[in-house]
């Protein structure tokens, strides 16, 4: 299945993607990159470089994350 993206949908904004280094959450972050948002991954591990994503190594010890720290 393959979602399409107006090239200017998105541009402007930020989008915290979590686990969106592989399966869906990569799949999920695709479109918003097409659509020109600026986009933030959090995971567990560091993944393959995904070109326009900033990735952030999630820190699963607590439960507690600033959602602020990453935008």
């Amino acid at each position: 299945m393959s979602i399409q993206a107006d090239p200017n949908e998105f541009a402007g904004k930020r989008v915290l993607v979590s686990g969106g280094t592989k399966g869906l959450g990569r799949a999920t972050v695709d479109p918003f990159l097409a659509g020109g948002a600026r986009v933030i991954t959090a995971a567990r591990d560091n993944p393959e470089p995904i070109g326009g994503v900033k990735f952030v190594r999630a820190d699963l010890t607590t439960a507690v994350i600033s959602v602020r720290r990453l935008a």
